[in-house]
């Protein structure tokens, strides 16, 4: 499947290959689309494509051409979605994320979220904006099972960690795109004084892919309107992962991962 290779394997990618696969997903029509289109909208050369493709697991442009777009029509389950209403298409669009998202989380990342939480002295979660409320919520989860969890929202607060968290530590990142350069600097600077650095993003956030020491993805459907962007899989991840944990404090499940 298109997504989970993706997920796997999309920071071995270099930043030029990159560009090509974000160029893809964005495209509606991919049957239409040759390697000279590829080349002439994104100025770089065919070999980048190929490496791209390989890297990702497919030995030709046209497997991943192929799985891609069955992957694109797999998520319309209505054809005519532009013709939608806006609360019809919300709902469309949702169920989408919803679908892609459970398709893309595997045991094994929970179980290492969930391990690396419960042996934690302790749980720094940050979120900004729209990632606020989900991160908030499952800061309170945490607090309701006896961890020592704070939730940090706000610039000043959240550059504060880097001058207290150890090695002994895990911060928790909810964030969509990743591209708050503030936010990601503190993040940085909590990596390099040896804390574990756990993040929940989107597909091709690449800031969190190299610097997290673990990734949950959830998948986040292109939109037509910024505000059409819902943190609702945030809050479904953060759900899923402290039953995770809960599960793992009742039966003593806990595994060393360091």
């Amino acid at each position: 499947m298109f997504l989970e290779n993706l997920k796997n394997n999309y920071d071995q990618l270099s930043a030029n290959e990159q560009l090509i696969i974000d160029y893809l997903l964005t495209q509606n029509n991919l049957n239409k689309i040759t390697l000279k289109q590829i080349c002439n909208d994104t100025f770089l050369s065919s070999s980048t494509i190929i490496r791209a493709c390989k890297k990702l697991g497919y030995d030709t442009f046209n497997s991943l051409r192929y799985e891609l777009q069955l992957s694109k029509d797999m998520q319309k389950s209505s054809p005519n979605i532009e013709n939608l209403s806006s609360f019809e298409e919300l709902k469309q669009l949702l169920s989408i994320e919803f679908a892609q998202t459970m398709s893309i989380c595997t045991e094994i990342d929970f179980a290492y979220f969930a391990d690396q939480i419960l042996m934690a002295r302790r749980i720094f979660c940050i979120g900004v904006g729209s990632s606020y409320m989900a991160m908030s919520d499952f800061n309170r989860k945490l607090k309701l099972v006896n961890l020592w969890s704070n939730d940090y929202f706000e610039h000043y607060s959240i550059k504060r960690i880097a001058d207290i968290i150890t090695p002994q530590d895990v911060m928790i990142v909810f964030s969509l795109s990743g591209k708050n350069k503030e936010i990601n600097q503190s993040i940085f600077a909590a990596k390099q004084r040896g804390a574990k650095i756990l993040s929940i993003t989107s597909l091709g956030n690449e800031f969190l892919s190299q610097v997290s020491d673990a990734i949950i993805y959830v998948y986040n459907t292109p939109k037509k309107r910024e505000k059409l962007r819902s943190r609702l899989m945030f809050n479904l991840i953060g759900t899923l992962l402290f039953e995770i944990i809960l599960e793992k404090q009742q039966t003593g499940s806990l595994k060393n991962n360091n």
